[in-house]
């Protein structure tokens, strides 16, 4: 099973962590922060979810964590393989996973 962190693609029984940010500023957005193997430094999700200072944004973000894992173990189930990417444009409602075979 592979994962697209960006512009990397990664192995998912190489990821090892999964955690999020704090953004520094209200403005900016949660990351989803992946450590791989293989990979000195984190590697990097944008959420699209800006911290409202009121906690839903830090919820919304930890839920898109939460189904990340969950994604990674329906991935790994799969025995063709599997692609998964973050969606974008009219995917955003979150992970996205393509069946390899």
């Amino acid at each position: 099973m592979w994962v697209r962190v960006g512009d990397d693609l990664v192995r998912g029984d190489t990821i090892v962590g999964v955690a999020v940010s704090d953004p520094p500023y209200d403005w900016e957005t949660f990351k989803i922060m992946l450590k791989v193997t293989g990979h000195r430094d984190h590697l990097w999700l944008d959420s699209g979810v800006c911290d409202d200072g009121q906690g839903a944004g830090r919820e919304q973000v930890n839920a898109l964590a939460d189904a990340f894992v969950d994604t990674l173990a329906r991935g790994a189930a799969m025995p063709s393989g599997a692609l998964i990417r973050f969606g974008s444009g009219e995917d955003d409602s979150g992970w996205v996973l393509s069946s390899l075979g």
